[in-house]
């Protein structure tokens, strides 16, 4: 099992991350709505624009809002912050100083990320920043199977085996809130699963156990995998008539196997997965997870590798790239 890999990953996911205040004992407390304010009608006409894509518009909504104590809009805002590729071509163009006003709340010497400051009353605020400070074990990705929020739950889960010198314990693959998607994670899959937790053909975690697969397995599995569901969705507005191909070369932009599986709806409880990618905003944060895999120089000879697969899904991420030609890095980003 490729450990130092998924360490060097998951600490990806964690770069740039700093402490964040209070540290809780437990994410077991009981709590009333999971994410206070997202009914409000200025925070569903704000979310809705940032959907559109329209960030102009969509973030300084947003940032009054949290301001104003809206736990959605402080929610949402602590993950755009943590998660480049949630965010897009205006806030990148942003100066820092500007970034740090948009999508933080003040205090400290660079602004207090505001998912600590919707904490206290939301339970999914505090699953998050119980994560990010690193406290707690495999309680909080259960806790955010509960909160039926499946792309946290692997973020948690792909988090946590990074910090560990082994796998997580066998036994944790007859938890029925496991994810079977992430059954490599375990120490000694697949050797302790049995034959009834032999995975399909395609499934890239046959890699993890040392076994080759091929494309023709490979596009049977993205095509109905859930966690293929991102691509399926872009690949049904951006590339209709190469389905098959387009979710390839999509997924072998991405990189690995865990980038995949930490690729979902930013927040499950405010929309799904299936219909976040069905949005602009949804669609450009895969593009914008795929460039950030590799380095300036290295996009356009990886666009001509991709387009060997998909022609269609090559020249959409060439065009998506071009949204961010003013600013883009020299060096690869941390992924989130």
């Amino acid at each position: 099992m490729p450990w130092r890999a998924l360490r060097q990953f998951g600490q990806r996911l964690l770069c740039g991350v700093a402490a964040l205040g209070v540290v809780w004992a437990t994410p077991h407390v009981a709590y009333g709505e999971p994410l206070p304010g997202s009914a409000q009608p200025q925070f569903q006409r704000a979310f809705n624009s940032w959907l559109d894509d329209d960030e102009a518009q969509a973030i300084p909504a947003l940032a009054g809002l949290a301001q104003d104590g809206n736990g959605a809009a402080r929610a949402l805002l602590g993950l755009i912050d943590k998660t480049s590729a949630l965010q897009g071509p205006w806030i990148t163009a942003l100066s820092r100083a500007d970034r740090i006003l948009a999508l933080r709340a003040p205090g400290g010497l660079s602004g207090r990320n505001w998912m600590t400051l919707a904490a206290p009353d939301s339970a999914y605020a505090r699953l998050w920043t119980l994560l990010w400070q690193l406290d707690g074990g495999l309680e909080i990705a259960q806790a955010f199977v509960a909160l039926d929020d499946p792309r946290a739950v692997n973020e948690a889960l792909v988090t946590l085996a990074s910090r560990r010198e082994g796998g997580f314990p066998a036994d944790v693959l007859g938890a029925d809130w496991f994810p079977a998607s992430l059954s490599y994670l375990v120490e000694g899959w697949p050797d302790v699963a049995g034959a009834a937790g032999a995975p399909h053909p395609g499934d890239p975690q046959q890699r993890m156990a040392g076994h080759a697969i091929n494309d023709g397995d490979l596009m049977d599995w993205l095509a109905q995998s859930a966690l293929a569901v991102p691509l399926r969705q872009v690949c049904a507005v951006e590339c209709p008539d190469q389905p098959a191909a387009c979710s390839l070369a999509l997924y072998q932009g991405l990189g690995s196997y865990p980038a995949l599986a930490v690729t979902g709806s930013p927040v499950a409880q405010l929309v799904p997965t299936e219909d976040f990618f069905k949005t602009p905003r949804g669609r450009a944060s895969l593009a914008r997870r795929i460039m950030l895999m590799r380095s300036a120089r290295m996009r356009e000879a990886d666009l001509v590798r991709l387009g060997d697969v998909s022609s269609c899904a090559s020249e959409w991420l060439r065009g998506e790239y071009g949204r961010y030609a003013y600013s883009l890095p020299t060096v690869p980003l941390p992924v989130d």
